[in-house]
């Protein structure tokens, strides 16, 4: 592992600094050369933002945190996924099992906002991901993603439910330009893939396939974890079409299939055993979308369906995987834009629908419909003062128990000056239990709906013509956090787990975020967060099933996050080069319970994630594009959730692409 290490390393060197002085003298094209300029004048400090206001507004002008991963950024980063994109960002982290959000069943990645578990809702161009609780974003090839918004904050007003944490809209890219046709492939220590592109200004079609190396040691075994797991050879098969329909009317359509082994072998102590495991996880995914924008009606409308399997076969057992299911989600929205001189009114109306299924019980069908009704209407009491007031209003036919929810919201946004602007945003949220909540696990007593507020402000500033400044301090104050009773609970099945309402929820955390443009090759940026996620056992739930103790606050024990998140990123462009370094670290996380493990009896403190990634583009002609990343370069064990299941160690990848 260190000589490869110590070779890739060379080989970054060499891609980054004897390349370009080789192919320097090479011939100029004057096309090339204004494209060059632009990638070169394409960073900005104030990004447009979409998704806070459900319309178009400078960052500066919008009263909530948010982090935009711009295509630039997602190209010169050499981001794996689009988990691996938002993963990055400072105030999200994930539970995974493994690199990159590796899924095997419902053993599945996901992302979350400030803390909350399974309190992120995310959506690819408005089209909810969220099924069962889980935001699986397979379906979207990263090479597809025109921009990714990352909302942090009340966001339950416009839209609706699983959003108390945040939003995350994933936007892809619509047809332009000319035609062009585009190939690439991928070889690494861990990971290859081809693929093709083509592209003119009606539609888009990608396909791609990938090939993911066996993994021998998956888990922190026997430190984090009690079964040495291991990976087998996995494949996935992705395809892409976007098409522009009319000026004001386009469609998507996405769908991913995907192949990997899963095996260990777990040793029990108490009842002096082994156990072994072997199984094939074969997943699919499907998510296509309408989309209508007017150009003067200010009418937008989205009609949108996402379908999710999961299909494992245990090799052990001989038998289907009892969690396999079918889910989809069915979205109809429609809002419009309503202007009044400097004030303005946007309403909307929702239409949802969740279905599970599962594959091994017929028994097991679970259906669930929202209807909303939403309006936000923003105020400007003068050129530095505006308030926006939010409320939505939303009835949901339960399998369990029927909800109407009101969330309330309202936003302040005051402009010292075109540079600096201050923010308040105060909103309610709400999250349904799990739709196959009460036959999937057997919920302990009757599950409540997640809810409660979160208070933010913040200062956003523009210094000079090449830096920005981001400060925010929350306070996030949630009832009826969904919780897992320990393993042991369930004398019938001591290894089962099952949720309940633990009770109160609540993290206070600040985060500031530093960008810096040196110059107009080098650009530098940082972001620190500090948060305290702790949950307070309800006193009548914990003493009548006899799990915890009640009566404190403790931090909260169940995904995985830190108290400390940071993120540092270094790029250096000129005409044909790109390169960054980035740099996520993830600490003071909390300690975990290694279930039946006769080596760690006690619990175990999640070890600190430290990743560092270099990633150089080099385009030698206008047609032909090198990219070489160098992942995990200290080759940390980075552990991808608090089960000690891991992230890959040190890895390569290296990237040719052709455009005809």
């Amino acid at each position: 592992m260190k000589q490869s290490r110590k070779g890739m390393l060379m080989a970054a060197l060499i891609c980054g600094t004897i390349v370009p002085v080789l192919f320097g003298g090479t011939s100029a094209y004057a096309a090339e050369k204004e494209a060059e300029k632009d990638a070169l004048s394409a960073f900005t400090l104030d990004p447009m933002v979409v998704t806070s206001q459900r319309t178009e507004t400078k960052d500066l002008d919008t009263p909530a945190t948010v982090t935009v991963v711009t295509e630039q950024k997602i190209r010169e980063a050499g981001y794996k996924n689009v988990f691996d994109a938002i993963e990055s960002q400072v105030g999200v982290t994930s539970t995974g099992y493994g690199d990159a959000g590796q899924n095997f069943g419902f053993s599945s990645g996901r992302t979350i906002i400030r803390g909350f578990d399974r309190g992120t809702l995310v959506l690819v161009d408005g089209i909810p991901m969220n099924l069962k609780n889980y935001n699986v974003v397979n379906s979207v090839p990263i090479d597809m993603v025109k921009q990714i918004e990352i909302v942090k904050g009340a966001a339950g007003t416009l839209y609706g439910a699983e959003a108390l944490g945040g939003v995350v809209n994933v936007i892809t890219k619509r047809p332009e330009g000319k035609s062009q046709f585009k190939i690439r492939g991928t070889v690494g220590n861990y990971y290859k893939d081809y693929g093709l592109t083509y592209s003119d200004s009606k539609f888009i079609v990608g396909f791609q396939r990938e090939y993911a190396n066996k993994f021998k040691h998956s888990n922190d075994y026997p430190t984090g974890s009690d079964t040495d797991w291991w990976v087998g050879k996995g494949t996935r098969n992705r395809a892409a079409i976007a098409a522009n329909i009319t000026d004001e009317l386009s469609a998507n359509f996405m769908f991913t299939d995907s192949e990997v082994t899963r095996g260990g072998h777990k040793y029990h102590p108490k009842a002096s055993s082994e156990k072994d495991y072997h199984y094939k996880y074969k997943d699919k995914q499907i998510t296509t979308g309408l989309h209508y924008e007017g150009k003067r009606n200010g009418i937008k409308a989205t009609l949108g369906y996402n379908y999710l399997k999961y299909d494992g076969w245990d090799y052990v057992g001989q038998k289907e995987v009892s969690s396999n299911a079918d889910m989809y989600g069915l979205i109809f929205d429609v809002q419009k834009k309503f202007d009044f001189g400097k004030n303005n009114l946007i309403t909307g109306y929702t239409f949802k629908r969740e279905k599970y299924k599962s594959l091994t019980d017929n028994s097991k069908i679970g259906h669930r419909s929202n209807n909303a009704i939403y309006l936000s209407y923003t105020h400007n009491f003068s050129d530095k003062f505006s308030t926006t007031l939010g409320l939505r209003g939303e009835h949901i036919d339960d399998p369990q128990e029927n909800q109407n929810v009101l969330n309330p919201q309202i936003q302040t946004l005051y402009k010292f000056n075109d540079s600096t602007s201050w923010f308040i945003n105060v909103g309610r949220s709400f999250q349904m239990p799990a739709v196959d909540a009460y036959f999937g696990k057997d919920a302990v007593g009757s599950l409540e709906p997640e809810k409660g507020w979160t208070y933010e402000t913040g200062i956003k500033k523009l210094i000079g013509n090449d830096s920005s400044l981001k400060l925010s301090v929350y306070h996030m104050d949630f009832d009826n956090k969904i919780g897992w009773t320990p393993r042991g609970w369930d004398s019938k099945d001591p290894d089962a787990i099952h949720p309940y309402n633990a009770g109160k929820f609540r993290n206070t955390g600040v985060e500031v975020e530093y960008t810096k443009k040196i110059n107009k090759h080098w650009d530098f940026s940082a972001a620190l967060g500090y948060s305290n996620p702790q949950v307070k056992e309800n006193s009548a739930t914990a003493k009548q099933q006899d799990i915890i103790v009640p009566g404190e606050w403790t931090r909260f024990k169940q995904h995985g996050t830190g108290r400390i998140d940071a993120a540092v990123n270094l790029t250096y462009r000129n005409e044909k080069l790109t390169s960054t370094l980035s740099y996520k670290y993830l600490g003071d996380r909390e300690s975990y319970q290694v279930s039946n493990n006769p080596w760690y009896p006690e619990p175990i403190q999640i070890p600190v994630k430290s990743r560092l990634t270099w990633h150089t583009n080099y385009k030698f002609t206008k047609n032909d594009t090198l990219s070489l990343t160098l992942n995990n370069i200290f080759d940390r064990k980075n552990y991808s959730n608090p089960y000690g299941n891991l992230e890959l160690p040190f890895n390569w990848r290296l990237t040719y692409t052709h455009t005809f």
